[in-house]
């Protein structure tokens, strides 16, 4: 095979032309637990779990014999007037698992997909109501996939702003941005979530119009996996709650355990009225995601065969596919039966013993985590929070150069981010730290 070749046809995601040139993608042959290993043999440790899906690491034995034993019996079908024993069993699942408020559960293939669905149903719901609330509202500094709905709903610049001007943006809030507060509140312990006033300014003004608010429960992940707090969370289901707003919870990366609860909400004590889960289901496997949706908002879809407009108009090839539907299975029966995430407890509080460490570094500032989560931000001066110059490229010299070393960590923006699996062990941590202690040495 001539890689160059064959290089000079990929389009890689989130990656300038440059880059992809300069730095060609390196060949992965196979995985196991919290590693990876190139073709040429080499260890990584993937510290990011590979787009945050790597739940209980790489090539879960459990999870593959599961795929392996459905791949004898059913790969694929139509999910219209049938449906697959495995799929059946998923939605038993994540029944038992979701808040009992969530009793409707609709699967489809990806989380942007997940969150499609959700903004679709909100539409759908409020005009069976004979509502007029047509628009959404986001948080500031939100992400929800890269689909165009899910887009006009995300406040990142680099990634929304252009298909804001040609498609269409949402209406946002202040970002819930802790350790660059738009309310210059001192600190998050004695704030009173004065961010989220902008929600409550917004709804105030056309409150009556909206249909739902979007939001990525107590994380948000692309802006720089911004951790916030659980009176953020609660204010904006009291803010919604009171202007009949709807409540869409993004749990797509925070959703089965990676905060330290099952979900994210659990941290407020609130259940939304729809919420949207997909990279923690299958442990990276295969991909499947699903919307699940209060009992009173499936009241509004209730009717016959001659209430068309009441039908639910929405699909996708792969909604509940055995084999995807097998894995996620697999993989959540393990995280229940191991009683996750509550019995890695003593690991995640190493790991927040060990990100803490870097607190005194002179150019590492904004230091969060919460759960299998953490998170720090690089900075040129630590008193003012001034950030190094965008030519200079810190993050990415410093990801670059802990490839080398047999690391694999991605910036977001000045954010270098951590999400290990689950069953990572204290020694793998102290492994991962350490490499990242070298590298930033190196570099900075």
């Amino acid at each position: 095979m001539n890689l160059q070749s064959v290089y000079d046809r990929l389009w890689m995601p989130f990656t300038a032309h440059q880059d992809h040139a300069d730095y060609p993608p390196v060949v992965m042959s196979r995985g196991a637990g919290i590693y990876l290993y190139g073709a040429d043999g080499k260890r990584y440790i993937d510290a990011i779990g590979s787009w945050w899906v790597s739940a209980l690491g790489h090539c879960n034995p459990k999870t593959s014999e599961a795929v392996r034993a459905q791949l004898d019996k059913l790969e694929h079908m139509s999910m219209a007037g049938f449906i697959s024993e495995p799929t059946l069993e998923l939605a038993e699942i994540l029944g038992e698992l979701l808040p009992k408020r969530l009793t409707k559960i609709f699967f489809s293939d990806n989380g942007s997909t997940a969150v499609e669905v959700a903004l679709k149903i909100a539409l759908q719901c409020h005009a069976l109501r004979g509502s007029g609330r047509r628009e959404i509202v986001a948080l500031g500094g939100g992400y929800h996939g890269d689909t165009l709905g899910a887009v006009s709903a995300g406040s990142i610049p680099a990634f929304h702003g252009l298909f804001h001007e040609r498609f269409k943006g949402q209406r946002f809030t202040d970002e819930p941005y802790c350790f660059r507060c738009p309310a210059r509140m001192p600190s998050p312990q004695d704030c009173g979530a004065e961010c989220m006033d902008s929600l409550s300014k917004i709804l105030g003004e056309i409150g009556e119009r909206v249909a739902a608010c979007v939001f990525e429960p107590m994380v948000q992940g692309a802006a720089g996996m911004r951790v916030y707090p659980a009176k953020v969370l609660r204010k904006i289901f009291d803010i919604c709650r009171r202007h009949g707003v709807l409540t869409i919870a993004d749990e797509v990366a925070t959703g089965l355990g990676r905060t330290g609860e099952m979900f994210a909400c659990d941290h407020a004590g609130v259940t939304p009225d729809i919420m949207c889960i997909a990279k923690g289901m299958t442990g990276g496997f295969l991909p499947i995601a699903a919307t699940a949706v209060s009992g009173e908002i499936y009241e509004e879809f209730k009717g016959s065969r001659l209430s068309p407009e009441k039908t639910f108009y929405h699909g996708h090839t792969f909604t509940g596919n055995p084999l995807a539907s097998a894995a996620a299975v697999a993989h959540i029966k393990q995280l229940v039966d191991a009683g996750l995430p509550r019995s890695a407890e003593p690991v995640a509080k190493h790991f927040f013993e060990s990100i803490m460490k870097f607190d005194g570094h002179p150019n590492i500032s904004g230091i969060r985590h919460l759960g299998f989560i953490g998170a720090f931000e690089l900075v040129k001066d630590k008193l003012t929070k001034k950030k190094f110059p965008a030519e200079e490229r810190m993050p990415f010299r410093i990801t670059q150069k802990a490839l080398e070393k047999g690391l694999i960590i991605r910036p977001l923006g000045d954010t270098i981010y951590f999400t290990p699996p689950f069953n990572a062990t204290v020694e793998e941590i102290d492994m991962m730290f350490g490499l990242t202690r070298d590298v930033i040495g190196v570099v900075l």
